[in-house]
């Protein structure tokens, strides 16, 4: 009976500490202004940015941060895929993040790829409340505009 009871302690604690850590983006937010998507992505931990490639334009974009956290992320390697909201005029893309030690050579790393459909234009900054990170999808330069015909 112990045992069995022990069993089940063990198991609660882990199906717990992976049901904290799946949810390590809380929130994907959007904002649109002048053909310009902002994207807020909001973690539930502060982190900090380290690097991203490429830099500026991309179909592919890996991200690099740090979980800035006390005692040190769980010894649990996490994979986990979230869906984004929809935008017009921005291609659809899909964010997946690793918590495994071997995706970046720092302590508690946090890997994200942003996989989008066709390469986009972009900017990344942290968010200022250390929480966020901003992800800018720049509009096409020839968005919006009509291609002109010889007559």
């Amino acid at each position: 009976m112990k045992s069995a009871i022990r069993l089940l302690l063990i198991l609660g604690t882990a199906c717990c500490t992976l049901a904290s850590r799946a949810d390590l983006i809380d929130d994907i937010e959007v904002r649109r202004d002048q053909g310009v998507a902002e994207f807020r992505l909001q973690f539930s931990m502060p982190v900090q940015y380290i690097k991203h490639f490429p830099q500026e334009r991309g179909e592919l974009l890996k991200i690099y941060l740090q979980a800035v956290v006390r005692d040190g992320l769980d010894p649990v390697d996490l994979q986990a895929y979230k869906r984004t909201p929809s935008v017009s005029d921005v291609p659809p893309f899909t964010v997946m993040y690793t918590t495994t030690r071997n995706c970046y050579a720092v302590r508690d790393p946090v890997c994200l790829d942003i996989q989008f459909s066709k390469p986009v234009a972009f900017r990344i900054r942290p968010g200022e409340d250390g929480r966020s990170l901003i992800l800018i999808v720049l509009p096409e330069p020839n968005a919006g505009t009509t291609p002109k015909t010889k007559k």
